[in-house]
């Protein structure tokens, strides 16, 4: 879209353009040169051959010329001669006129005598100074009497008279009409033939022209409107590429804005300094947008932009080139040329020192953490792409290490980097083989244990996997975006196997519980998928459901929650696995369409512990829960208190090592088929030799 001041330039320039076409058309820019005015300083001459006897009067500015033929012998002529200039070599330019305006009386013997009116014109190429009949005969004749007044005659109507061309011998070339060297204007008779008296009075003889025809003026208004044009365009291309490089929030510069930046500075391998780029992630930030809202989040991303860069000016880097950006969400970037080891490690301390104290907001002040990862430019990181990869994998080195710190890329990351490209490969080579397995962790009612579902879930067969878990092989397979492959194997498995075994599980109703990974709430062609897999495999859709961890909500959005309802609509149930540990408002749960919430093993674990706030977390998720009927499901259950201790306070559901391991399918289908009498018998038996957990 146009700016406003594009809009105005080009308004204002249209009614510039149409002004000066009007004032054109009414004559605006005509010019006038009077060949009788005393301020241009033209003398007046006679002109006669030897049969005339001539004499120049003017009177009130107004010249007449009187002649006497003697002696009609011959061809005679007398008029009266407009000298432009003083030196014949040196003329007037006219060729700017288009037309002269003429008011010519001729008094003679006989009717209708012509006159002659001629542009003398000097050309060093036919012209002799010495040889005034040299000069170039512009003329034209007419019967000044027959026409009662003045004549305008177009300049384009004067010829160049042929007996002239004759006597000269004048080439094509020079042939032609030219007023571009005018020392003198005669108006003479034309063959005076009788003898008498002849009177010629010049009351006019005006030239007119335009300083620009309309058709060059049309052209130089095209151009100017060219002009404007390409430099509108230009100011709005480097508008457009301002507002498409900077970071509406923050006003810093963007990724896009970064990645030009970084391009255009990165040395060649063998001349100038390298580049470092710190990158920034804001530890928690979710934690602030769920307790305060976005726009104290937003607030205090644009705070947190400030300090880094007040902490940046105050530093002696003048001599050094950087730039600090926004990439997105709570993931900042600044990047530096020239710095040392030394100034490298002291900058992040620095900038550390000067996160310890809480920012202040508008309606509140809060901490920050960051994980900051350091990574310089060499021969092996070139290029944005490689420089950003080895500082964002040393961010998430030092995320994973316990956040709130800064590491710089070094052997350790880079080591860690080629272990996650390894196992991404060799998941990449599993899915191919198909060399993953499915186990089962059942899922039992709490009030009786009786096996209501089981949560599937995956485990690599393949030898080149052994002794890399989920816990590992999961979080790099999103990394990698291979995770989607990885959810659809699952889930399509896992229909295949109750397609297989439908009778059996009619028989023996069974929730399967599938874990979709948080990419897929930002993919609205999941539920299609999903769909066509229930329709390909006939599977009841209340036979499954789907669970995804509350961690995942955190960059949810809209699409999230259309995605989310989408899965609904289908007719599969979803759970919100992990529950409490990803911080998510009580409120924010009418948000989700789930109907399940399973609560985190860590909450469980502290059970026997002197942890009170945990048993508080228990029983207000439950509360809540109750308060919004969502089922609850608790999972690792080890001993028989923990049972006790959510059941008694009205958990749905349990789950861990309590009660059984992750089974295949085979082993699954045993535990079934046992009674739930022994377990309940199990359970019984060993509650009266341990103790209770007290509130």
């Amino acid at each position: 879209m146009p700016s406003d001041f594009s809009v105005r330039a080009l308004v204002i320039l249209l009614l510039f353009s149409i002004s000066v076409l009007i004032f054109h058309r009414y004559d605006g820019l005509q010019i006038t040169l009077p060949l009788l005015s005393k301020n241009e300083n033209f003398g007046f001459g006679s002109l006669s051959n030897n049969n005339v006897i001539s004499n120049v009067v003017e009177q009130d500015g107004v010249p007449s010329v009187t002649c006497q033929l003697m002696e009609p012998s011959g061809y005679n002529y007398c008029g009266l001669s407009i000298e432009l200039g003083e030196n014949p070599k040196i003329g007037r330019d006219l060729s700017v006129f288009n037309a002269i305006e003429l008011n010519i009386d001729i008094q003679a013997p006989t009717e209708n005598t012509r006159v002659r009116f001629s542009f003398r014109n000097f050309n060093a190429s036919y012209s002799d100074p010495d040889d005034f009949v040299s000069l170039k005969f512009n003329s034209i004749k007419y019967a000044p009497n027959s026409l009662n007044g003045s004549i305008k005659v177009p300049l384009n109507a004067f010829q160049v008279e042929s007996w002239w061309l004759e006597e000269y011998t004048i080439g094509f070339d020079d042939a032609q009409l030219d007023l571009s060297n005018i020392p003198f204007v005669e108006i003479v008779t034309d063959d005076m033939k009788a003898v008498g008296t002849y009177v010629i009075t010049v009351r006019n003889a005006t030239l007119s022209g335009e300083l620009i025809s309309e058709q060059d003026l049309l052209k130089i208004i095209l151009l100017v409107w060219l002009i404007v044009i390409i430099l509108l365009i230009t100011l709005q291309h480097n508008k457009l590429k301002t507002v498409s490089t900077t970071d509406p929030l923050t006003g810093l510069i963007n990724r896009r804005g970064l990645e030009e930046w970084v391009s255009n500075n990165l040395p060649s391998f063998s001349i100038g300094a390298p580049l470092t780029m710190f990158y920034f992630d804001l530890d928690d930030f979710k934690k602030i947008n769920d307790s305060f809202g976005h726009l104290v989040g937003d607030e205090l991303l644009c705070r947190f932009s400030e300090k880094i860069s007040s902490t940046i000016g105050s530093l002696p880097l003048s001599a050094h080139k950087y730039v600090f950006s926004r990439l997105s969400g709570d993931e900042f970037s600044l990047v530096l040329k020239g710095l040392n080891a030394q100034q490298i490690e002291s900058l992040a301390k620095e900038i550390f020192h000067a996160l310890k104290k809480r920012i202040s907001l508008s309606s509140s002040t809060v901490n920050i953490s960051l994980s900051l990862g350091i990574a310089s430019s060499d021969q092996s990181a070139s290029t944005f792409s490689s420089l950003m990869s080895r500082a964002d994998s040393a961010m998430y080195y030092a995320k994973k290490s316990g956040k709130n710190q800064f590491k710089i890329f070094d052997e350790n990351v880079s080591k860690d980097i080629l272990f996650r490209k390894k196992v991404a490969e060799k998941v990449r080579t599993a899915l191919k083989k198909n060399e993953f397995t499915l186990n089962f962790m059942p899922i039992y009612q709490a009030s009786d244990l009786t096996i209501y579902g089981a949560e599937v879930l995956l485990r690599a067969g393949s030898e080149s996997l052994k002794n890399i878990g989920p816990d590992i092989f999961i979080p790099i397979a999103e990394e990698f975006n291979i995770i989607k492959d990885i959810d659809l194997w699952v889930i399509e498995n896992t229909f295949k196997l109750i397609d297989a075994n439908r009778v059996y599980i009619q028989q023996n109703p069974l929730m399967f519980g599938i874990n979709i990974s948080s990419v897929e709430l930002h993919n609205n062609y999941f539920p299609k998928e999903i769909s066509k897999l229930l329709h390909k495999y006939k599977i009841p859709p209340e036979w499954i459901e789907m669970e995804i961890t509350e961690t995942s909500l955190i960059e949810a959005d809209e699409l999230s929650i259309t995605v989310l309802n989408d899965i609904r609509n289908l007719g599969i149930r979803l759970s919100l696995d992990d529950f409490g540990t990803g911080y998510t408002a009580f409120n924010q749960l009418m948000r989700y369409p789930v109907a399940c919430l399973k609560i985190d093993k860590s909450f469980v674990d502290d059970l026997t512990s002197t942890n009170e706030s945990r048993k508080t977390m228990i029983k207000a998720i439950l509360s809540i829960a109750k308060a919004y009927r969502l089922a609850t499901v608790a999972e690792g259950i080890e001993n028989i208190e923990q049972y006790k201790y959510v059941s008694e306070r009205g958990c749905d559901m349990v789950q861990g090592y309590l009660f059984s391991k992750p089974l295949d399918w085979v082993s699954l289908t045993l535990l079934l088929a046992e009674p739930k009498e022994k377990r309940m018998a199990l359970i019984q038996t060993n509650s009266t030799s341990h103790g209770s957990i007290r509130d």
